[in-house]
């Protein structure tokens, strides 16, 4: 081999082998999009005049056609803003039945009688339950629940089966409680 080949390519290298610091331009790419945009439109306008054209028809019938075909293609278009929302409120439906089925099962750990679950549900605040991940927080889950029960022990049910909700105030409607009786015999009230 000839010595030629076997020295490095030291065109490639900048004076000495120092890198080279030249400034890259900066690029506005909404600029470059508008661009490209107007150039697809353009391009499309030809290529629909030039089909029209070989069709046979005038220029305000292809004015026409032309303004057709762009209507046409708007209403297939989907529309982005309006799937995004989509899609956000249907995640949202979605994150809030979680959070209610698991509230559910928390009320039912907690003693709740299941005709006061609904009740306890509207009242807690779920607020924190939701992590910045969008995944359900147990913890802040059973404390908002665990707060309405501490709110409102009536919703809870006690351990000798009674439901909760109503409790019984009184007598029992018939005159014959022993409270009943007892106050009558207070106030000085006969029967």
């Amino acid at each position: 081999m000839s010595e030629e080949n076997n020295k490095p390519n030291q065109q490639n290298q900048p004076d000495g082998g120092q890198p080279n610091n030249a400034v890259t331009p900066e690029i506005d790419y909404e600029k470059l999009a508008s661009i490209i945009k107007g150039k697809q439109t353009v391009t499309e306008d030809t290529v629909l005049k030039s089909y029209f054209k070989q069709q046979g028809l005038t220029a305000e019938e292809m004015a026409g056609a032309i303004n057709a075909f762009k209507a046409q293609k708007a209403e297939k278009t989907p529309d982005a803003a309006k799937l995004q929302s989509d899609l956000s409120s249907a995640n949202s439906a979605r994150l809030r039945a979680e959070i209610e089925k698991n509230a559910t099962f928390e009320a039912v750990k907690q003693g709740v009688d299941v005709k006061s679950i609904p009740y306890v549900i509207k009242m807690a605040d779920f607020k924190n339950a939701v992590d910045d991940d969008g995944s359900i927080n147990s913890e802040k889950l059973t404390e908002a629940v665990k707060a309405v029960l501490d709110d409102v022990p009536a919703l809870k049910g006690t351990q000798n089966g009674d439901s909760g909700g109503a409790r019984k105030i009184g007598g029992d409607g018939n005159g014959q409680s022993a409270t009943e009786d007892t106050l009558r015999g207070i106030f000085g009230i006969k029967k």
